[in-house]
């Protein structure tokens, strides 16, 4: 029996360390827990303000750039010339409420822009008005002569766009090269092709057909 008690005794007295143990265990982990929870939460605290002031600096800084430096498109006035003509970007238009900028060959046709529009590889002619971007409308449908050193004619009109293909002027039909220019060997249609004079001479039932469905507007000339 004395040795049950003393048995039993041990026991409880193991139970209660074990306990003990326990609970200091739970207390110590719980400590570390909230401890480490606490942390976290501070370090997110000061990461979320910190991103928060980051983005108030960007956009602080985006909208002072566009303020103080207002983007300003292209514009047939304001085009630059180079002294190779192959780099600078020429103005037509496709109708008289679409204006496009392109580069192409001197011996490209309004068939290959029109192509290209068709694509999204041209861009439009806009400009601020009121506060507001918008594509702007033909005004001027008339221009001037000019003549080169090597004795070729080319047209400008007076908003700084040139005509490319088939175009009237004065009541005559021109066929002008991409730089609008007149020169001889231009094929303004499939095997007609202009003569040093720029004047189109093609009759075919074809041509005529063809003709009628052109942006053919009356322009006129001036000195």
């Amino acid at each position: 029996m004395e040795f049950d008690r003393r048995n039993q005794t041990i026991a409880s007295h193991s139970i209660w360390k074990l306990s003990e143990m326990e609970v200091e265990f739970k207390r110590n982990n719980g400590y570390n827990i909230v401890k480490e929870g606490s942390t976290m939460k501070k370090i997110k605290k000061v990461l979320f303000f910190a991103i928060l002031l980051s983005v108030l600096f960007s956009f602080n800084s985006f909208a002072m750039k566009y303020k103080d430096y207002e983007y300003v498109p292209p514009m047939p006035s304001t085009e630059k010339k180079y002294d190779d003509r192959a780099l600078n970007s020429r103005w037509t238009w496709m109708n008289d409420d679409l204006c496009v900028r392109f580069q192409l060959t001197d011996n490209g046709k309004k068939a290959d822009l029109e192509k290209r529009l068709q694509l999204g590889l041209l861009s439009r002619w806009v400009d601020k008005i009121d506060g507001e971007w918008k594509v702007m409308n033909r005004q001027s449908y008339s221009g001037k002569w000019s003549q080169s050193e090597d004795g070729i004619r080319s047209f400008t009109f007076d908003d700084y766009t040139i005509p490319v293909g088939v175009t009237k002027v004065d009541g005559v039909l021109y066929a002008f090269n991409t730089y609008g220019e007149l020169k001889a060997g231009y094929e303004y249609y499939t095997a007609f092709k202009t003569e040093a004079d720029g004047i189109v001479k093609a009759d075919s039932a074809e041509f005529t057909q063809w003709l009628a469905t052109q942006y053919l507007p009356d322009c006129t000339s001036h000195e």
